[in-house]
């Protein structure tokens, strides 16, 4: 039987519970929404667990931490609605990003070129040698 673990960690904001991030190590998704509730920016954090299951395309949920006892008035009022089943065949695949455009190793700068700069310093060092031997010939 093949199952995939994550951890969701979410916040609570404006009356509803907000996914800040989905991980897959426990001990990471525990610390994550301590370290949130912590920063007194939300007034409550949970961690998720959701377990899938790819044999029965079905996946379960439950609450492994919460900060606030609303959580389980909140349970109470889901547990309350009928199950539904998630039918996962039907989801979309994720879009992927476009990429950012970069420049390429080999494309020029803008600027003078490392020749330009050598032989200006040359006519500069030529100049004051000159000048300096101008000067000790007075």
């Amino acid at each position: 039987m093949s199952q995939a673990v994550s951890f969701e960690v979410d916040t609570y904001q404006n009356n509803r519970w907000v996914l800040e991030c989905v991980l897959d190590d426990k001990d990471m998704a525990l610390s994550t929404a301590k370290r949130l509730y912590d920063s007194k920016r939300f007034s409550a954090v949970r961690v998720v667990q959701e377990t899938y299951d790819e044999n029965s395309n079905s996946s379960r949920e439950r609450v492994i931490y919460e900060t606030t006892v609303a959580d389980r008035d909140n349970r109470a009022a889901k547990a309350r609605q009928p199950a539904t089943k998630v039918d996962r065949s039907e989801r979309q695949p994720l879009k992927k990003r476009p990429r950012q455009k970069t420049e390429p190793k080999n494309a020029k700068k803008s600027g003078p070129s490392l020749w330009v700069l050598l032989l200006l310093l040359t006519i500069i060092l030529a100049g004051g040698a000159g000048l300096l031997v101008f000067i000790k010939s007075l």
